[in-house]
């Protein structure tokens, strides 16, 4: 009997702790070969080009860069490969861009192992994926009137713009914007321009607080509704399991 050639599994995720957890994890996976792992943005796309994985497992916040340039990057150099997301992020704008930029998979870090696990087995048989724990939280924030629209000014942002904002939001000026992005100070300069053209700003010192209140308000949301039972609502939907919540979320998202 032959056995089958277990997928080769590239890890870039910046914490060392979920590297080692994943990796560790996939040794005792039968099906699964881990063949290389780092928390920098540059190095991911070498590994990738020189060993060409099979999956990789991606986290969004890298050293040097951002996931979702990753994702693209990946799926113009080797369509074929799958992504799977594990971050932190459960917002569904995060997940919305991380889908049109070629992600197949996404699970948040409280997820459980199985889940990760289950999310690989099925992104490797070709389907798209979303951890109940995502789905979930997204039905409960569509239903309180909190998902990203189009008519959400900073949904008209690009994803580097946003990842910008981002980083501004998180109390980081220009220059180390720059230096966290392996960009010039002009370029980051420039995307500041930009944003603030984008969202009706005039002055630097609005830009940084928007940028503030945003993130605060995305992690007041999460706290807000990790702790939520489906809404009445919503029963019918979620009591049809977890694969159907997954599928209605991503039908949605394609929708946005």
């Amino acid at each position: 009997m032959i056995t089958p050639k277990a997928s080769s599994v590239l890890v870039v995720h910046q914490a060392s702790v979920t590297r080692f957890g994943l990796t560790t994890l996939l040794k005792s996976k039968r099906g699964f070969k881990v063949v290389g792992e780092t928390s920098s943005t540059p190095v991911a796309r070498r590994l990738f080009s020189e060993i060409q994985p099979d999956v990789v497992i991606l986290g969004l916040t890298l050293q040097h860069g951002d996931g979702i340039s990753l994702l693209r990057d990946f799926r113009k150099m080797n369509p074929a490969a799958r992504t799977l997301v594990l971050t932190a992020r459960e917002d569904p704008l995060s997940v919305q861009r991380a889908f049109r930029a070629g992600a197949c998979g996404y699970v948040v870090t409280q997820d459980e192992t199985s889940e990760v696990l289950r999310a690989l087995d099925r992104i490797v048989a070709g389907e798209l994926y979303v951890s109940a724990t995502v789905a979930r939280r997204f039905l409960q924030m569509l239903a309180g009137g909190l998902v990203e629209t189009p008519g959400d000014p900073c949904a008209h942002l690009s994803d580097r713009e946003l990842q910008v904002f981002r980083l501004i939001g998180s109390g980081l000026g220009t220059s180390r914007v720059a230096k966290e992005l392996h960009l010039s100070v002009k370029t980051i300069e420039t995307h500041r321009q930009r944003i603030k053209h984008k969202l009706g700003l005039i002055r630097g010192m609005e830009l940084t607080r928007q940028a503030a209140d945003w993130m605060r308000s995305a992690a007041r949301s999460s706290m807000k509704y990790s702790n939520l039972l489906p809404l009445t609502t919503l029963m019918s939907l979620a009591s049809s399991g977890d694969d159907q919540l997954g599928d209605f979320v991503l039908a949605f998202l394609e929708r946005l």
